[in-house]
């Protein structure tokens, strides 16, 4: 009996321990608010797995996802997760066999239901609470955010090619903060193509729940059932998406809907004003940096805002713990300047109370720093941002200020807000996003002067940099300096251009000049350079590299010109840099400028040389943040011409150095010689006879009217035939020499521009010749005028023909090549000014004049003679009869009684 009952009892005592090491092991890793239970929800809804396998080459990692199902009940707030994964390659095992949930403990439950291993169809339950790890993620820490964030991590074992992972979650709960309005958004795509996809929403039949598609997602299928509305979508092998390079921050293709019950963005209004909301706050603190603030500002207001925003941004340092509420609720201005941190919205009530001391109206206002335009896009809700700053009304204007951003200088009315594109003000009566302007009026000036020294071997090149940097681009670097210090800035300067000349070292102390109130920041660097010179690739010639780097940086470096997705570029970039080379010896480096302008960016080189010293001054701007897709394939086309021109090289070969200096004989005699025939053709021309008319001599008119535009031209024209060939180096020798690039093609090149010398020769001789003609009024001005017109066209193409055979060449774009639009712009002028002189009556009687001179002067010279007889006798006639007319009795009207012509 004993035995019997201490069997009895040990049984009892090893069943409880075994309750209790399965309640240990169960429970390890339940701390954090995470359990595991087998037993998945009631309420959600069962589904079959279809069966549908995606094509490998969606595939990447080495897996995808054959069922992802994601269930949410508004009314229970929970999310149930269920996802089975396929390894389809060993870069699967090694990307796919770890599974990671992130959650916040603070106000959510994470419960695991399965996990599952299926090899040939036979299940391997691989669900245990002891294996889990739950860690701290706190991904975002890095920028100083804290938001109590875990991650329940479990590493599985013995994963192969083949296998199946199935697993399944809930997450239980939800932040508070956002109180009873549901707002969520579902996608249904992802990098990889997904066989199987089910989502759903239920919710109380009651509830108005708004629903908004992007990129086409199909509508909800909606039922109801038991006072419950369901929204279901389902698919099946969805669209893979791959990111590129240089995707807008606002860019996302995948297939989702947003839902939220906010009927309109008043009511987000309402709710943020709830949340920043502190009645009966009592601020010591705050009323006495109020004070301390009017004390410096006097009754100056705009200077008190500036001393305010300054504390906040540069004296309370950012940092977050948005645990909770305070994901979204702010810290109360007392607490925060007791603490001296907080995120951006704790700064931004901050400033706003410290402004709303001295009746400036300011108001807290929601961005999104990533959607920024396309913010208007979505529908009202909270989720929608993720960044607040203030705005400031003030003398009628409004002002957008980040209390996040350190080290801003410069006065009130100069305040720069990032371009966030569309803001939500927390005022009572706003009910829709406003667009913040934001018109940086900053800029980069950049001043390179390079003493080149000789090739000779340690000789001392030197190179000073002036930097020049206003408002925003101040702004910035200020903020970098006070991170590095400029010892710091010194030698990451330096580091950087060793990169660029292998031999170089700091000369003389970086000095760094700081204009707080203009915002206006100098920086000089000063170094030298021990052989600059390097060989190139055949070792038989040295050559010196400039770059014009600032705006080389600027460029996106992209190859696939059919993308889909838009290109970002950086915005409000305003950036001059002047590269000045002062040349040991004699040499030409050419004046060719290029130029390209659209409404999304602007480049400009402008080269320049005087004796010795070559200037190579370089402006880029942009103008709008994206580059659209229809635009990329001209954007690669020009980006890489401007590349092109960024970097440029000395040659130095002692044998060749006189050659390729100095005027290039094998265009100017061409070019001399064609003035020389031309010049002797058109004396000839101009000296022979021809019949006059006089009376269209003596009634000639003067130059007038349009005329006077057609002269300028007249004269433009042999004048532009001078100065073009000069500008273009067409007339050097360095041109001449640098033409041997192009090889056994150098000799058909050459030619051409032998001949373009010759044309440039006889336009510029006709062109005086015709400004001779026209000055002196010559009849034949017209007619060889129109002939110099056809002729500077035809010339034009010949040009372009040139410069396209060059590209072929070469496989780049000249500048000439793209000069269509400046043909056309020729030919338009030129067909104006020929129907003119066709059809003008003014033309007709202004150019009546022949050669020789003194034939129409003595023929005009005796037809004034008739004239002034015929005249003579004519008024003499005239008096006689008037003397008659005067006689009495000699009044008689035609027609009428004597008598009345008496009265």
């Amino acid at each position: 009996m004993f035995l019997l009952t201490l069997r009895k009892s040990l049984g009892t005592l090893l069943l409880l321990v075994l309750v209790v090491l399965f309640s240990v092991v169960n429970g390890y890793g339940q701390g954090k608010n995470f359990s595991v239970n087998k037993t998945e929800p009631s309420w959600i809804v069962k589904i079959a797995e279809k069966k549908v396998k995606t094509p490998l080459k969606d595939v990447s990692d080495g897996f995808y996802l054959s069922l992802y199902e994601n269930q949410n009940h508004a009314e229970r707030k929970e999310e149930f997760t269920h996802i089975i994964r396929e390894i389809v390659s060993d870069a699967g095992v090694q990307n796919g066999s770890q599974l990671s949930v992130s959650y916040a403990p603070d106000y959510q439950k994470l419960i695991f239901h399965k996990v599952i291993l299926w090899r040939n169809n036979v299940p391997q339950d691989q669900l245990s609470a002891v294996k889990f790890k739950i860690l701290q993620s706190e991904k975002e820490l890095s920028r100083f955010i804290y938001n109590g964030t875990y991650e329940a991590f479990l590493l599985l074992d013995d994963v192969r090619k083949g296998d199946r992972i199935e697993f399944s979650y809930t997450l239980q709960g939800d932040n508070p903060i956002f109180g009873k309005k549901f707002s969520s958004t579902c996608y249904f795509e992802g990098a990889t193509s997904i066989s199987h996809v089910y989502t759903n929403i239920i919710i109380d039949k009651n509830r108005q729940l708004n629903v908004k598609s992007f990129n086409d997602a199909t509508a909800p299928k909606i039922t109801e059932k038991d006072n419950l509305k369901f929204y279901e979508w389902e698919s099946t092998l969805t669209k893979t998406h791959r990111g590129v390079d240089y995707e807008p921050s606002w860019y996302n293709p995948l297939k989702r809907i947003q839902v939220s019950e906010y009927k309109n963005w008043n009511e987000v209004v309402q709710w943020g004003l709830a949340v920043n909301d502190y009645p009966d706050l009592k601020t010591p603190l705050l009323d006495k940096k109020v004070i301390e603030l009017k004390a410096k500002a006097g009754n100056d207001k705009k200077k008190y805002i500036e001393l305010a925003t300054r504390f906040v941004q540069d004296e309370i340092r950012y940092m977050g713990i948005e645990i909770g509420a305070y994901s979204h609720r702010p810290n109360s201005p007392e607490k925060i300047l007791k603490q001296r941190y907080g995120d951006c919205k704790d700064k931004s009530l901050l400033l706003v109370h410290l402004l709303k001391a001295i009746d400036v109206k300011a108001y807290m206002a929601y961005v999104d720093t990533y959607l920024r335009d396309k913010t208007i896009d979505y529908l009202p809700s909270p989720f929608v941002f993720n960044h607040v700053i203030v705005m400031v009304e003030y003398d009628y204007f409004k002002t957008w200020i980040d209390p996040t951003i350190s080290y801003q200088r410069g006065s009130f009315d100069n305040f720069y807000s990032p371009d966030y594109g569309n803001a939500l003000v927390l005022k009572a009566n706003v009910s829709g996003l406003e667009k913040i302007e934001s018109n940086p009026a900053g800029k980069l000036i950049s001043d390179l002067d390079f003493n080149l020294a000789d090739t000779t071997e340690n000789r001392i090149t030197t190179l000073q940099i002036k930097t020049t940097y206003t408002d925003h681009y101040a702004d910035n670097i200020r903020a970098e300096i006070a991170e590095s210090g400029t010892d710091g800035t010194e030698k990451n300067y330096l580091e950087y251009y060793t990169k660029l000349y292998p031999e170089i070292e700091t000369k003389a102390p970086l000095k760094y000049v700081d204009d707080e109130k203009n915002n206006t920041i100098e920086i000089t660097e000063s170094y030298q350079i021990s052989n600059a010179w390097v060989d190139n690739s055949d070792g038989n010639d040295k050559q010196f590299f400039f770059y014009g780097d600032l705006i080389s940086h600027q460029l996106r470096k992209i190859t696939g010109s059919k993308r889909i997705a838009p290109l970002a570029i950086a915005n409000h970039v305003n950036i001059q840099q002047r590269i000045a080379i002062n040349m040991p010896y004699d040499t030409d480096l050419g004046t060719e400028n290029f130029k390209i302008e659209n409404d999304k960016y602007y480049f400009e080189l402008y080269r320049f040389q005087r004796d010795r010293k070559a200037t190579f001054d370089y402006t880029f701007r942009t103008m709008a943040g994206v580059i659209e897709p229809d635009e990329i394939k001209n954007y690669i086309k020009e980006s890489k011409q401007i590349d092109e021109y960024l970097t440029y090289h000395v040659n130095r070969k002692g044998s060749e150095i006189t050659a390729n200096s100095g005027i290039g004989v094998f265009t100017v005699v061409p070019f001399i010689m064609a003035i020389v025939i031309t010049g002797f053709l058109v004396f000839l021309a101009y000296r022979k006879r021809t019949e006059f008319d006089i009376e269209k001599i003596a009634y000639a008119a003067p130059i007038g009217d349009w005329l006077v535009l057609l002269g300028i031209r007249v004269v433009y024209l042999p004048f532009l035939m001078l100065i073009s060939p000069l500008i273009s180096g067409l007339f050097s020798n360095s041109f001449w020499t640098q033409l041997g690039a192009f090889g056994s093609s150098q000799w058909v090149v050459k030619s051409a521009f032998a001949i373009e010398a010759i044309i440039y020769g006889f336009l510029f001789s006709y062109g005086i010749y015709c400004a001779v003609l026209f000055f002196n009024k010559r009849t034949n001005f017209p007619k060889h005028f129109i002939i110099l017109s056809i002729s500077h066209v035809g010339f034009l193409i010949f040009d372009i023909a040139i410069a396209l055979y060059v590209d072929h060449i070469t496989q780049t774009t000249s500048a000439e090549a793209k000069g269509i639009p400046g043909l056309m712009g020729t030919v338009l002028m030129s067909a104006v000014w020929t129907w003119y002189l066709l059809k003008s009556q003014r033309v007709k009687e202004t150019f009546v004049f022949t050669y020789p001179k003194e034939e129409w002067e003595q023929a005009l010279a005796e037809y004034y003679s008739e004239q002034y007889s015929a005249k003579t006798t004519t008024l003499k006639e005239v008096e006689r009869i008037e003397d008659q007319e005067t006689m009495p009795g000699a009044v008689e009207l035609e027609g009428g009684d004597p008598e009345k012509g008496r009265e």
